[in-house]
C-alpha cells in the first residue's frame, strides 16, 4: 500500500481565531542589495487602517517570496514590522525562479491560511503575479485601484476596492464574492505611516509543498531602459507638467527648461501625449504614472478626472490655465487664470536674470 506524501511545510495548519490580511512584499534591488519595493509600506498601512475596521484580532501579514536568496532577510523583516506589518511570511524554495512559481507558491500558502484581503502593488511583477494568483484561488480580482475602504453589505465586512473606469470619466467601486478579496493597488496614491510602527512581531516560514516549478514562458532577451528620468518620475520631489495647452513641440522645450532651472521632473497629460508633445512614458494619469509629488505645476492641462487620479496624492497643485472654469481649479491649491504658455516665458526669464 502507498504511503501517502507528506506535506513538506512548517506553517502551523491549525485553524486560528484571528483573521489576517496580506499583504504581498515584493523585493527589489538597491545597488544590488534586496530591499522592499516603496509601495509595499503603503499597502501596509492602508491594510492597517482596513484591519481596524474589519473584526477583531484581523493581522496584517507580509508575505515574502522572492526568486533569490534574501541573505539581509532581519534588515527586510524589520522594515516590514516598521510599515505596519504584525507579522511576516517567508516563503522558501530555491526552485522559485519566476513569476509562476511565486504565483504558486503563494497560493499554497493562502490555501493553508485563508486569508480575508490580499493586497498587492500594481507594479509590473505585482501585476503579473495577481491575476495568476487569483485564477490559482478561483477568487476575484480589481485592478489599478486607487481607493480601498471597508463596507457593510449583507450583514457582512467587505473590501471596497475603487478604480477609474469609462476611460477615467467615473469611479467604480467593486465588491468581491468570494476570499481571499484581491485587488491590486495603484504606487503612491496610498499614504504611507507618518510614524512606524513597531519592530519585531511574529515571524513563520513556509515551504512550499509541490514540486513543479516549470515556467511556460521563455525569456529570449532582456535590455534595461536608459531612460532613467522617466523612471524617477514618481518619486520626484517637484514635478512641472504640460497639456494641450502649451499646443506646441516647442513650448514643451520651454517646460523642460524650466523645470531644469528649478530642478523639477517633466510630464504630461494624455492630451499632451495624443497631440505628439511628448512621450507616453511621461504621462500623468489614469492610464499612465501615479505620483506624489510635493508640488505639482499644471501648465495648460484641463484636469479631467482620468488625469486627477494620477495626482490624488500631490501636495501642492499649482495650477495655470485660460478657462477659467478648467475642472483642475477645483482641486488646486493656486489657480492661477493666465496663457500658460506666456507664464512659463515670464518665470523662464526671471530664473534666468536671477542667475547671472
Amino acid at each position: 500500500m502507498a504511503r501517502k506524501k507528506k506535506t513538506n511545510n512548517n506553517v502551523d495548519n491549525n485553524t486560528c481565531q484571528s483573521r489576517e490580511i496580506f499583504v504581498y512584499a515584493e523585493v527589489i534591488k538597491n545597488n544590488d542589495a534586496p530591499e522592499v519595493c516603496p509601495v509595499v509600506s503603503e499597502l501596509l498601512n492602508s491594510a492597517k487602517k482596513l484591519a481596524s475596521e474589519y473584526e477583531k484580532n484581523t493581522k496584517v501579514c507580509a508575505v515574502l517570496c522572492s526568486e533569490t536568496v534574501l541573505e539581509n532577510i532581519n534588515d527586510i523583516k524589520k522594515s516590514l514590522y516598521l510599515a505596519g506589518a504584525d507579522k511576516v511570511y517567508y516563503i522558501k524554495n530555491e526552485n522559485i525562479k519566476s513569476y509562476i512559481g511565486i504565483a504558486k507558491s503563494i497560493s499554497e500558502l493562502c490555501k493553508l491560511k485563508q486569508p480575508e484581503i490580499f493586497l498587492i502593488g500594481a507594479t509590473m511583477e505585482g501585476r503579473t503575479i495577481a491575476p495568476l494568483i487569483a485564477s490559482m484561488l478561483e477568487t476575484g480580482l480589481t485592478a489599478d485601484c486607487t481607493k480601498l475602504e471597508i463596507t457593510d453589505f449583507k450583514d457582512e465586512k467587505k473590501l471596497a476596492s475603487s478604480r477609474p473606469t469609462f476611460g477615467g470619466q467615473l469611479m467604480a467601486t467593486i465588491l468581491c464574492k468570494k476570499t481571499p478579496q484581491m485587488a491590486t493597488v495603484r504606487p503612491s496614491v496610498l499614504p504611507k505611516a507618518e510614524n512606524p510602527y513597531k519592530e519585531d512581531g511574529e515571524f513563520e516560514e513556509f515551504i512550499p509543498s509541490f514540486e513543479n516549478f516549470n515556467d511556460p514562458i521563455t525569456v529570449l532577451g532582456t535590455e534595461i531602459s536608459k531612460n532613467k528620468f522617466s523612471s524617477e518620475l514618481e518619486n520626484a520631489q517637484i514635478i512641472v507638467a504640460g497639456g494641450k495647452g502649451l499646443k506646441s513641440e516647442e513650448n514643451f522645450e520651454k517646460l523642460k527648461k524650466f523645470a531644469n532651472l528649478i530642478g523639477a521632473a517633466v510630464a504630461g497629460s494624455r492630451g499632451a501625449v495624443d497631440m505628439g508633445l511628448i512621450d507616453k512614458q511621461y504621462q500623468i494619469g489614469q492610464t499612465g504614472k501615479t505620483v506624489a509629488p510635493k508640488v505639482y505645476l499644471a501648465f495648460g492641462i484641463s484636469g479631467a478626472i482620468h488625469h486627477m487620479v494620477g495626482i490624488n496624492n500631490a501636495k501642492k497643485i499649482i495650477a495655470i490655465n485660460s478657462d477659467e472654469n478648467a475642472p483642475i481649479f477645483e482641486n488646486s491649491d493656486i489657480a492661477i487664470t493666465a496663457d500658460a504658455i506666456a507664464v512659463l516665458d515670464k518665470l523662464i526669464e526671471e530664473l534666468e536674470n536671477n542667475n547671472r
